[in-house]
């Protein structure tokens, strides 16, 4: 990636960030990444092209994040701790500001757009990645409804972090998997 895209892409993620997608116009994140318009348009060729490479940048660094955190465990289930944990650490780091996917898809929602297509392929392929591990225990069909349930746990706790402040919201979340997870184990055995 060029320097003046990579300074477009970050002066994007971080506003974007702090004030949402909507909320900020591509003159202020041309102004505040120090490259001509000219440039920006090279680049991007509208604002939607922009949110979509943010959000595909975001959805590979958390994919990132998550696959160094399981890569130090074999067992199933202590991955699936892992994830869990990752978000936790996030959780309550000061560089949490939420989820840019659910942020995108609450503000993209009206029509189908490329905006909401990136959102909702980042979400399947983390809903897979749990379902791949889970995979490493149960059948198919077990696997992927823990996955689902998995991830609306997380969905649920960021939101839980976001509007409420609760950090230790992902301890209570892998709680409620844990037991899901026995649960599905007891009746398996």
């Amino acid at each position: 990636m060029s320097e003046k895209k990579k300074a477009l892409v970050e002066t994007a993620t971080r506003l974007f960030s702090q004030f949402g997608f909507h909320a900020v116009g591509i003159d202020r994140i041309i102004a505040e990444s120090r490259v001509a318009k000219m440039t920006m348009y090279k680049h991007f060729p509208s604002k939607s092209r922009l949110v979509v490479e943010v959000l595909n940048e975001q959805g590979a660094a958390l994919m990132a994040g998550i696959a160094a955190a399981v890569a130090a465990h074999t067992d199933a289930l202590d991955k699936l701790h892992a994830i869990f944990l990752w978000h936790d650490s996030w959780f309550r780091s000061e560089a949490f500001t939420g989820n840019m996917l659910i942020h995108a898809a609450a503000e993209f929602h009206a029509e189908e757009n490329e905006i909401l297509a990136a959102s909702e392929a980042q979400r399947r392929a983390f809903v897979h990645s749990l379902e791949r591990i889970l995979g490493e225990r149960f059948d198919g069909e077990t696997a992927t409804r823990l996955a689902r349930r998995c991830a609306l746990l997380l969905d649920g706790a960021t939101l839980a972090r976001q509007l409420s402040g609760r950090v230790d919201s992902a301890r209570d979340a892998w709680e409620i998997a844990q037991a899901l997870v026995e649960n599905e184990r007891i009746h398996v055995a």
